[in-house]
């Protein structure tokens, strides 16, 4: 493919354009952090100082088409898309809370089965909830607390022009039957090397000016997010991202990941930073760097394109002061 082709599909492709209405909603909802709020809008989680130590709080919904063709596996996702976010931030997370909104008995029992196996893999416990027994649809939302201490907080908007962009996946892995954008890294490991992966941002983030988890978006999408929270602009090589051999590119650039994560850091800590995310099993490599601006350029094969303008565009990460 073409690096314009690249982008056109990546721009339609629904993980990066359902992000479009956030920023709206959060002008309606979210005020500029202060006080015992470090970060909220634009960041995996909300980071609120609670003593010496900083709580870290979010929460996702689960896609109904996702709940419509895998229950189990949408229950599963519940737990981890939570657990990467406060991973994400530097935290480790301590418990759950959900919503379950369905009437039907076998389908609310198999997203039962994919949170408890999930919850148990990550060893993080299910403290609480709701249960909506008789709705129309079929939903499912998770909240997550999480904590961390200032030395290894890790937020979304730090990066600055002439940091190196850092790509760190977990490479062992396969796409879930019917889900072709799940790279399911988890499900077959054990608990204590799935922790170790998980606990990887933990460990880098000292060395760090800011991270995300590899979501919804994708790799490309996802590093979008960072550099439109950070309020800058970035350049990445396509051909270094990290890929499987016989992963079709644009399956692999769409991936939600089981354990990714996009960081960036000064470069002379860009070698220390890849020796510890490979020390805990995860394939790691500069892909890029932070500039001046608010373009996203990508490039492939000696071809270049822009694939955001956060002047115009947006995926939902510009903070509340600045929309």
């Amino acid at each position: 493919m073409s690096v314009a082709e690249i982008v056109e599909s990546l721009r339609g492709y629904r993980g990066v354009s359902r992000k479009q209405g956030v920023s709206e909603l959060a002008k309606k909802l979210l005020r500029a952090p202060g006080g015992n709020v470090f970060a909220n809008f634009g960041e995996d989680a909300a980071a609120i100082e609670f003593y010496d130590r900083i709580l870290l709080l979010a929460a996702d919904g689960i896609m109904e088409d996702l709940i419509t063709a895998n229950p189990y596996w949408a229950g599963y996702c519940s737990v981890l898309v939570n657990v990467n976010d406060v991973a994400a931030m530097g935290g480790m997370p301590l418990a759950l809370v959900d919503i379950v909104s369905c009437a039907e008995g076998p389908v609310r029992d198999s997203l039962a089965d994919g949170m408890r196996a999930a919850s148990d893999k990550f060893g993080v416990p299910i403290v609480g909830g709701h249960l909506h027994p008789d709705t129309s649809y079929a939903a499912l939302d998770v909240a997550v607390l999480g904590e961390t201490d200032r030395a290894h907080l890790v937020t979304s908007s730090g990066a600055v022009p002439g940091n190196a962009v850092v790509l760190a996946i977990d490479m062992d892995g396969l796409f879930t039957p019917g889900i072709p954008y799940s790279w399911d890294t988890t499900s077959t490991k054990d608990s204590d090397e799935v922790r170790r992966c998980l606990a990887s941002m933990h460990a880098v983030a000292p060395m760090l000016s800011a991270g995300k988890d590899i979501s919804n978006p994708g790799s490309l999408g996802t590093i979008g997010m960072l550099l439109e929270a950070s309020g800058a602009g970035g350049r990445v090589d396509i051909g270094s991202i990290p890929r499987p051999d016989g992963v079709e590119l644009m399956q692999w650039l769409k991936a939600y990941q089981g354990c990714g994560f996009v960081v960036t850091c000064e470069p002379a800590n860009a070698d220390s930073v890849i020796g510890e995310f490979t020390r805990r099993g995860l394939t790691a490599t500069v892909c890029g760097v932070v500039v001046e601006g608010q373009k996203l350029v990508v490039e492939l094969d000696g071809d270049t394109a822009e694939l955001f303008d956060f002047s115009n565009d947006t995926l939902g990460c510009r903070h509340p002061q600045r929309i």
